[in-house]
């Protein structure tokens, strides 16, 4: 009789679970680990005062892989796609928001961009790919394609709503690997973009609904829906919270989790650990010692502070319209607001009749000092340039403060070497796959892709680990326990 796979996965954020899930649907034996109180990591929706909050994720695109994921969980029911005004979006220039351009004719009569800047545009197709080896930075890749003023009038501020980082830092190939491949496939972005549209309008007069942009969702109650769908299907019994890893040791199969709980330490048994987790808390696991350098490594990997500050007005107090998805500000304008989300406007019941609610987004690797601060501190930042921005005259009549000291990881220039060191840690430390939002994209939808790879990925390994367990070993191994101390 062939044993079942005994696998922990620790970290219930996004990733952890959609992974967990997978191999509950393969079969697996499955516990999922988490020293907070609640599934979902920064996933996490708050209703108050007639206001629903999110103090992570506002929205997600509705990908494939995620659309299968709410099916499978029958929730499609509460999908709720964001209103038609979120197509259009703003970025300040001069200190005024000005509608991105989404086409070549809007962009050439865009006061986003100056003259020069657009004939830098047109002459793209005409300047030859990167013949040279190594990473490149987001910035460097988009000035040598397409010049300065797209660099600080598009991308720079498009970067700061995606990592909250800085573009002269990240890696074109890492962060944005869309971008480079169009370089790679097509020899430019302009004619990738132009081939794109044409097999695009080929599908749709095929009749595939499933080609084209992809719609972008919340759900009713919040995104915080979808991890607590996950945690039902998964099985609350499978899921420990408020447990701290400790340690993983590796053993001839698999690997055992010393953890801690209300001061007392336990013993788990696994086949396999995944971890999922950021990479400042896993550097805090204890592990063999000969995977310290490779721990070393996996440190240097930023995760900049960011404050997200929800704010509610009267809607008779802000003079713009707020018909748009929100408004990014570039590093140049010298403002200390990375960006705003029209929150209400995106979807319904987020804000009280005759009120709006907006989402402030501050700090990163532009003002990291600001990722922490104090909510009276961020007011007196925040309200004058709303005020400048918006033309907002009135006090906020709610505040939702939420400070994430460690918030995004940064795939700066150089990010094979963490990857590379991952995969080390891999072989050093037998039974543990380490994976997550640094090496698989930081978006929801790239955490419910890498869920699915991570599971085909660790089945085979943890297959392999129970077939080698010894025969007498039960197939659910009681933790062993040792009082450590008050909680």
């Amino acid at each position: 009789m062939s044993a079942v796979p005994r696998v922990i996965v620790c970290g219930a954020g996004l990733t952890g679970l959609t992974t967990a899930w997978q191999l509950r649907r393969l079969g697996v034996d499955v516990t999922v680990l988490d020293a907070a109180t609640h599934v979902g990591g920064v996933i996490q929706s708050v209703q108050r005062d007639g206001y629903l909050v999110e103090r992570g994720p506002n929205s997600c695109t509705l990908t494939p892989d995620l659309a299968t994921l709410v099916e499978s969980l029958a929730l499609t029911s509460s999908l709720r796609p964001a209103a038609p005004q979120a197509q259009q979006r703003y970025i300040v220039r001069g200190g005024v928001p000005l509608v991105v351009p989404t086409s070549p004719r809007t962009m050439i009569t865009s006061p986003l961009f100056g003259l020069a800047g657009k004939l830098r545009v047109l002459r793209e197709p005409w300047i030859g790919a990167r013949t040279t080896s190594g990473d490149e930075s987001v910035a460097d890749f988009v000035r040598r394609r397409l010049g300065s003023d797209p660099l600080h009038y598009a991308v720079d501020p498009f970067v700061s709503g995606v990592y909250a980082g800085d573009p002269e830092r990240l890696s074109v190939r890492h962060a944005f690997p869309r971008l480079a491949a169009m370089e790679g496939e097509h020899g430019s972005l302009v004619r990738a973009m132009i081939a794109s549209g044409r097999r695009a309008r080929v599908a749709r007069n095929a009749g595939d609904a499933t080609t084209g942009r992809h719609t972008m969702v919340s759900f009713t109650d919040g995104m915080q829906m979808l991890p607590v769908a996950l945690a039902d299907r998964i099985g609350h019994d499978r899921i420990q919270l408020d447990t701290r890893v400790l340690a993983i040791e590796p053993r001839d199969a698999g690997a055992n989790v010393i953890v801690e709980r209300n001061g007392e330490r336990r013993t788990l048994e696994a086949d396999l650990v995944i971890s999922t987790l950021p990479l400042h808390a896993l550097s805090s696991i204890a592990l063999p010692a000969d995977a310290d350098a490779a721990l070393d490594q996996l440190r240097t990997v930023p995760y900049p502070p960011v404050a997200s500050l929800a704010l509610g007005f009267r809607r008779a107090d802000v003079a713009h319209a707020l018909d748009g998805f929100g408004c990014l500000v570039p590093s140049r304008e010298q403002r200390k607001t990375l960006g705003v989300l029209f929150t209400s406007t995106l979807f319904e019941g987020r804000a009280p009749e005759g009120e709006v609610l907006l989402t402030c987004f501050i700090g990163g690797t532009r003002h990291p000092e600001l990722g922490t601060a104090a909510t009276d501190a961020l007011l007196e930042v925040v309200i004058p340039e709303l005020a400048a921005l918006l033309g907002i005259t009135g006090a906020p009549t709610f505040v939702e403060h939420t400070s994430w000291p460690r918030a995004i990881p940064q795939y700066n220039v150089g990010h094979d070497a963490n990857i590379r060191a991952a995969e080390a840690l891999e072989v050093l430390v037998p039974g543990l796959l380490v994976d997550g939002q640094f090496r698989r994209g930081v978006s929801v939808g790239d955490c419910v892709a890498s869920g699915a790879t991570i599971a085909e990925r660790a089945l085979p390994v943890a297959t392999a680990a129970a077939l080698r367990r010894p025969s007498h070993a039960p197939s659910a191994v009681p933790a062993r326990h040792e009082v450590i101390g008050a909680a």
